[in-house]
């Protein structure tokens, strides 16, 4: 069967990043405010914990709280309420997505590799979209983004990439008060390598619990993947979180990508990623490529992968067996 065409709304933004945000803001007051009403909709609890969060992002990385500030100021809405949407994933927090990486002897060449199903509730499937971020205070970055969640996942204009899944789910990690996950992946994506970006994770307090693959494009590294589980580099120290991520590898489709995985062992690349994420070995509900299924909320929205020493995000819409995958660069 041909795939159909893929196709991503693209919205870019230049300068500093008050003005990106502001920028940003109002170009998407209304989508901004509506997914906010339909994703996380505020109530006294949720805005009380979202301006706690906001105390202590308003003290972290300057370019991430000017875009906040911006992105307030543009929509018209309360700094509680843009970080009451950036905590959708604390707040939501439900199982979704597989994601995997490979460098080294595991992929083709060598050559660092991220891949990633963004499985989502299927009433969140029309909102997705991408976004190029031009700042004069951090790298160019491309970004696949929801409304006002500008950096769900993506890579910037020194190779460095990001994908990721939720954690904390067997036992339940509670939310704590600290920085949104989403925010912190913007602040990730403004650095230049994954050195920088375990350096900013370790002094960061996080507030919710996520397994971050982190990839690189360092030529005299030969490009390197960092696994990060709730803050913490290699699971190391990391109970219970550790426990969290065995009890989901475990869990179907969670199992299936690693066995796919293994399969490509020392050839994985864009085409292996391809056929991995396409991937319909267990059944209706439970396969790597989610398709809508009665009683089941996960759908995969998006399908995508980062080549780091080549500055490349892969992107396709929807299931990627349907959809053709399209090329983008920061």
């Amino acid at each position: 069967m041909k795939k159909l065409t893929s196709v991503h709304a693209l919205a870019e933004f230049r300068g500093s990043p008050s003005a990106c945000g502001r920028q940003y803001g109002l170009s998407q007051a209304e989508a901004i405010g509506a997914f906010l009403a339909l994703a996380v909709k505020p109530d006294p609890a949720r805005l009380d914990y979202a301006a706690r969060c906001w105390r202590v992002l308003s003290e972290w990385e300057p370019p991430v709280v000017e875009f906040v500030r911006g992105m307030a100021t543009g929509t018209g809405m309360s700094l509680d309420e843009i970080t009451l949407l950036l905590l959708h994933e604390e707040v939501y927090h439900l199982p979704h997505c597989t994601a995997f990486g490979a460098t080294g002897a595991a992929s083709a060449g060598k050559a660092p590799i991220l891949a990633q199903n963004w499985d989502w509730d299927p009433s969140l499937y029309p909102w997705a979209s991408l976004l190029r971020l031009r700042s004069d205070a951090t790298p160019a970055t491309l970004t696949y983004a929801y409304p006002g969640l500008w950096a769900a996942a993506g890579i910037n204009e020194h190779g460095l990439a990001l994908v990721w899944t939720g954690a904390g789910y067997f036992p339940r990690i509670r939310p704590k008060v600290g920085v949104p996950t989403y925010a912190l992946i913007a602040g990730i994506l403004a650095r230049r390598n994954c050195r920088e970006a375990v350096a900013l994770l370790e002094k960061t307090p996080n507030a919710g619990a996520f397994i971050f693959f982190i990839g690189d494009a360092e030529e005299t590294l030969g490009g390197r993947i960092v696994l990060v589980l709730d803050g913490v580099q290699h699971l190391e120290g990391a109970e219970p979180c550790a426990r969290s991520l065995r009890r989901l590898l475990a869990y179907l489709p969670g199992a299936m990508h690693l066995v796919l995985v293994e399969q490509h062992r020392g050839r994985i690349d864009g085409n292996a990623a391809r056929s991995i994420l396409c991937d319909h070995g267990v059944r209706p509900g439970l396969d790597i490529c989610q398709h809508p299924v009665p009683g089941r909320r996960g759908l995969t929205l998006d399908s995508f992968y980062a080549l780091p020493a080549r500055r490349e995000f892969w992107i396709a819409r929807g299931s990627p067996c349907r959809h053709t995958y399209v090329r983008y660069t920061p």
